[in-house]
């Protein structure tokens, strides 16, 4: 397996996480789900730079190539 395979599949699992971390929230009402997080962070200037870095680092390793 090649590092680009590993990378690939890595992304794919934590991927696969968040969206089961997702659907347990949606069925238990006392976890937040991921738009309450995001509904937070945008609040402050603070976690608005930190999504920003967030996207743009996912941006930059999905369309380097």
């Amino acid at each position: 397996m090649t590092s680009f395979e590993v990378t690939v599949v890595a992304f794919a699992v934590v991927t696969g996480m968040m969206l089961g971390l997702e659907a347990t929230a949606r069925q238990r009402e006392s976890w937040p789900t991921l738009g309450d997080v995001f509904s937070v962070l945008v609040r402050r200037n603070s976690g608005r730079f930190l999504i920003l870095l967030g996207w743009w680092w996912l941006g930059w390793h999905f369309f380097v190539r």
